[in-house]
């Protein structure tokens, strides 16, 4: 594992082709994200970086910056690669969110593979959105498995929503318990155990993955499972500019990396969902199966969410329908 002990330039070059990459990541190394992405990508650098004059010095846990604000520290060239989180971006790349519709995401590992040749050099994403903002992503990952947990009231129908205050995880978020009746509420996650032990919030709209990494299961009651709300869109990118400074066979490597970086991404994910979903419900927690006729019930409810959104962004000349038709093309796709 490589990680950096003190700061340095982005992109330094230590030789005629030689180049050292500052990757700041959101995640630490023990997260299911960093541990199952960033950590092989990291290993496939230290293994084949050096023939091609290819180093990367690594910081965990966002000791560089704040995730919201990976689009600028990419482009002031204040780090070379880092998470991009589209949810944290909607008026740059709005139109990234699409895998965070509702009713989309089953498996993970389908719908990042659709994805990622959207947001690719000449993909539609690419061209309509991250070229603007001199940014290729070059991996990724989808968090998924968003579901409703409450404390007080037992949510199994989204009839059941209306009048309660659930935190949002921002973004389509925000659409989708509108629709649902509830009021979003903007927390933190470190916030999250206070905000629902103290009532200040009912709940959350919050990826079951992420439950026991802050103790809610200590304080929650309540979960559905397999609303499929909505999923977490992460996309490691690099500065464009600097993308094409670097060699063909740098480029290579770091394509490579890139792959073995989404591959192992979406297997730890996946294991970890599991983990969680035992872990909450061997602490108490009661699940709601949303399945059959009660699944209908909520495609039904949240079907609105993706029209509004096409809708609205159709409004500002955007084309949200031909990118959402795109990617349910790919996803079924790799679904199949």
């Amino acid at each position: 594992m490589l990680v950096a002990t003190v700061a340095g330039c982005s992109a330094r070059a230590t030789g005629p082709s030689d180049v050292t990459l500052v990757f700041s990541d959101g995640f630490s190394s023990t997260h299911p994200v960093g541990r199952g992405g960033a950590q092989p990508f990291l290993q496939y650098l230290e293994d084949h970086g050096p023939g091609v004059g290819l180093d990367v010095e690594y910081f965990g846990a966002g000791q560089l910056g704040k995730q919201r604000d990976a689009l600028h520290l990419l482009r002031s060239q204040a780090v070379d690669i880092t998470p991009v989180f589209p949810s944290y971006h909607a008026n740059s790349i709005p139109m990234s969110s699409v895998s965070e519709l509702p009713g989309l995401i089953d498996d993970p590992c389908a719908g990042i593979n659709a994805l990622l040749p959207m947001v690719e050099e000449g993909g539609t994403l690419y061209e309509s959105e991250f070229k603007d903002q001199g940014v290729l992503p070059l991996w990724g990952v989808l968090i998924p498995g968003y579901e409703v947990l409450t404390a007080d009231r037992r949510v199994s129908t989204p009839d059941d929503m209306d009048g309660l205050m659930i935190r949002s995880p921002g973004g389509v978020g925000d659409r989708i318990i509108s629709a649902l009746g509830a009021a979003p509420v903007s927390l933190a996650n470190t916030d999250l155990y206070e905000g629902v032990a103290r009532k200040t919030v009912s709940g959350a709209m919050l990826s079951i993955l992420s439950v026991p990494s802050y103790s809610l299961e200590e304080v929650l009651s309540y979960s559905t499972r397999g609303a499929k709300l909505s999923a977490t869109t992460i996309l490691y990118s690099i500065s464009d500019a600097l993308w094409h400074t670097l060699t063909r066979d740098q480029q290579d490597v770091l394509r490579a990396a890139s792959m073995a970086a989404q591959a192992g991404a979406c297997t730890e994910v996946l294991d970890a969902n599991d983990a969680a979903v035992a872990k909450i419900r061997e602490a108490g927690v009661k699940f709601t199966e949303v399945e059959g006729k009660l699944a209908q019930q909520w495609t039904d409810a949240l079907a609105p969410v993706r029209d509004e959104w096409v809708d609205d962004l159709a409004s500002v000349g955007l084309p949200a329908t031909e990118v959402l038709d795109e990617f349910e093309r790919r996803l079924a796709k790799e679904s199949q």
